[in-house]
């Protein structure tokens, strides 16, 4: 009878492990390495990415970079050193205007320092020449009131080197409350208007406390007006000396006032006129005569005869 049983298998017993087959050692057993596996909890807490996982990320890193992928990378890497490098010229320019601020700031102040000094040590000269010339006056009439003592007093007040006192006109000017002046009002009006002072017959005048001589001059430097290069202050106070009875309504029909009429009416400026019963006017300056001199005294020869 024929053995059906067909030939004996041989082949070898196989094994799955994590659905990986394997083939055991001889007598069925598995190999001796996946005997001791890894417990399915251990495993999930050592290894942080599933296997398929990790398989990706290793073929991506053995993967050579792209040309795209390095010229993106080059292309920040130049961004980011061109931001740092503005950043650092915008910081050097913040500091060096600050530096330059500071600087001006220092100036200016220095500046305004020096003037309020030259302003002060003037406003004392003045003073002294005042109190001098008061001595002076005082010693001359103590000789006596007649005579070349009081042809020098009468010339002296005549000349505005003498304090003065009696009725006239007090004149208020100032811009408008924006301007305060500045842009309205310019030193060529002020001049117009203190000749309209003088032809209406005004026998002394002053301009912000600054009296008016032969040689004074009235100017401008931006918004500050200078009479006899001394900055007066706004709103600024004309004062002038003169007949009450003619002195209002004379200088009503001068140019000057008709222009700060104008003034008023278009820039909404100050202009103020009023009668004074009594005025006193500050002594005013020597005048710096560069080429004017005293003339010779004429001695007048006596002619005498002989008989």
């Amino acid at each position: 009878m024929a053995d059906r049983s067909g030939p004996a298998d041989t082949r070898e017993p196989t094994t799955w492990v994590d659905g990986k087959r394997v083939v055991a050692e001889d007598g069925g057993r598995p190999a001796p390495s996946l005997r001791h596996a890894l417990p399915l909890l251990e495993s999930l807490v050592s290894d942080h990415l599933d296997p398929g996982y990790q398989a990706a990320a290793d073929r991506r890193a053995a993967r050579p970079p792209s040309p795209g992928r390095s010229r993106r990378r080059s292309a920040l890497a130049y961004l980011s050193g061109g931001l740092v490098l503005v950043g650092l010229v915008l910081g050097i320019a913040a500091a060096s205007t600050q530096d330059q601020a500071a600087g001006t700031d220092q100036a200016r102040a220095g500046l305004l320092r020096d003037i309020d000094a030259a302003q002060a040590k003037q406003s004392l000269l003045g003073a002294q020449e005042t109190t001098l010339g008061a001595q002076i006056r005082a010693a001359q009439s103590s000789l006596g009131a007649g005579g070349p003592l009081q042809a020098v007093r009468s010339l002296e007040v005549e000349g505005g080197q003498s304090a003065v006192t009696g009725p006239g006109l007090t004149v208020v000017i100032d811009g408008s409350t924006a301007s305060s002046g500045a842009g309205n009002i310019l030193d060529s009006d002020i001049q117009l208007l203190v000749n309209g002072l003088w032809s209406s017959g005004a026998e002394a005048v002053s301009v912000g406390g600054v009296r008016l001589g032969t040689t004074s001059s009235i100017r401008q430097a931006g918004s500050a007006i200078l009479v006899d290069n001394r900055p007066v202050f706004w709103p600024i106070s004309i004062e002038a000396i003169g007949n009450p009875a003619t002195l209002h309504v004379k200088f009503v029909d001068t140019v000057g006032f008709g222009r700060f009429q104008t003034f008023v009416s278009l820039y909404g400026i100050r202009f103020d006129v009023s009668a004074q019963t009594a005025l006193t006017l500050p002594a005013g300056g020597v005048p710096d005569l560069r080429f004017a001199s005293a003339a010779p005294t004429s001695t007048t020869p006596v002619v005498t005869s002989s008989h």
